[in-house]
């Protein structure tokens, strides 16, 4: 693997931010967030139970309970029971006795990272508590595959993964088909030997979902604690398709998206059957509403618009295009939808293909120049884009910033209706 460098943009909170720093500068589990001692945590004043009013036990649903862990921690608050008292009292604090409600310790923290919870109605019995972070950090990764090597290549993509978390990220995006290969190499189809050859070894390196590479993909979501977004090529039965793949950081599925419209040189490798009939999946998570379409897909508006409709904050964006035309493309869809858009390319050179020895050349040329970036609601680029080599592109991300892309476009309309209003009345009169 090529030196790897790390692209970042410093958030305008105190926290400092460093452009392209070389990997090995960053080890694992480092951030560059601050943590409050322990010993000061421990000094500072909690509160009691003699200070509580009495209560009875609540059960909890243990699904509930990573939520309410972290949201103990990020409070720094003393208990669970605290945890749940404090929400009770946000949420209806007529069914408390009277008395002091436990508060958060917010000298602990550091002023950037305070905690601004979103309290769903815990007490509605299929109400699903959610806790969401308002400011993240967020990598796409720009590297390229192992071709034909699916344990090499989930290798890589764990050291990415840990240089990344370490680096304090939240949500890694991979480009498409990271796992598995971009089909660059394949030949058309045609009766020759070589190229059935080449397909059945490009098959078996496709994944299966659900399935043993699969299952290592949560493994490494769940060790570093990440949400992890990652093209595959999946293998069903005797199809192949370009996926895109969702984990929790408790290494949990939470759902995959299939490419609905390969491309035309795309269409001898890659199905897209029965997938135009389906819904697109939207996930809400503690890091905002996660979505997103592969490569081709992205141009069509209905696809989007779907999207929209549903309230995607985070719109991921893997794909196999390192030109203008998608920048342009990924700049129009962040301001169009009100959301964030996190675009993941390979780069690549022909000496990563299987072809390369066969054909003349350089093998060193540039097959994929990358381009990877992250965009804002309101069109300004983030991070990146880099066509130089591998890398890993971060950015501290905001989403206030899309209720204020979404109260702009709202004045933008009632403007243009006025406008429109008053022209009308004019041609009447």
């Amino acid at each position: 693997m090529e030196d790897l460098h790390v692209l970042a943009v410093p958030t305008p909170t105190k926290q400092k931010s460093t452009a392209k720093t070389t990997a090995a500068g960053i080890k694992a589990g480092e951030t560059n967030g601050s943590s409050p001692p322990a010993a000061a945590s421990r000094r500072r004043g909690r509160p009691t139970a003699s200070h509580l009013p009495p209560r009875k036990s609540i059960s909890v649903s243990t699904s509930w309970y990573p939520l309410l862990v972290q949201l103990k921690n990020e409070l720094h608050l003393r208990s669970l029971a605290d945890t749940v008292h404090w929400l009770i009292h946000r949420v209806r604090p007529d069914l408390l006795p009277t008395g002091p409600t436990p508060k958060p310790d917010k000298r602990s923290a550091p002023e950037a990272s305070d905690p601004e919870p979103i309290c769903m109605p815990i007490l509605q019995a299929k109400a699903r508590l959610l806790i969401q972070k308002r400011s993240i950090r967020a990598t796409v990764v720009q590297a390229a595959s192992l071709f034909f090597d699916t344990p090499g290549t989930l290798d890589k993509a764990e050291r990415l993964i840990a240089i990344a978390a370490g680096y304090g990220s939240h949500l890694i995006v991979f480009p498409e088909a990271f796992v598995g290969g971009y089909p660059r190499c394949m030949p058309p189809v045609d009766s020759g030997a070589k190229d059935e050859e080449l397909m059945l070894k490009y098959r078996s390196s496709a994944i299966e979902v659900p399935g043993p590479e699969f299952e290592s993909l949560g493994k490494i979501a769940a060790k570093h604690r990440v949400y992890l977004v990652i093209g595959v090529v999946e293998r069903s039965g005797k199809v192949l398709y370009s996926t895109m793949l969702f984990f929790d950081p408790a290494g949990r599925i939470l759902g995959r998206q299939r490419k609905m419209f390969p491309s035309p040189s795309e269409t001898a490798v890659w199905s897209s059957e029965g997938q135009c009939n389906s819904s697109l999946p939207l996930y809400q998570t503690i890091v905002g509403n996660v979505g997103g379409l592969i490569c081709w897909d992205n141009i069509f508006p209905l696809l989007r618009n779907e999207l929209y409709a549903k309230g995607i904050e985070i719109y991921c964006a893997p794909n196999a295009d390192p030109g203008e035309m998608w920048r342009s493309a990924a700049v129009h869809i962040a301001v169009e939808g009100s959301c964030f858009v996190l675009s993941a390319n390979q780069f690549c050179r022909r000496k990563d293909y299987p072809l390369a020895a066969d054909q003349d050349g350089d093998i060193n040329e540039i097959v994929c120049a990358g381009g990877s970036f992250i965009v804002s609601p309101s069109g300004t680029i983030l991070s990146g884009p880099d066509h130089e080599g591998e890398c890993l592109i971060s950015a501290d991300i905001d989403l206030k910033e899309i209720d204020g892309a979404k109260s702009k476009l709202m004045r933008i309309n009632q403007t243009e209706s006025n406008v429109d209003a008053r022209a009308g009345s004019s041609h009447g009169s």
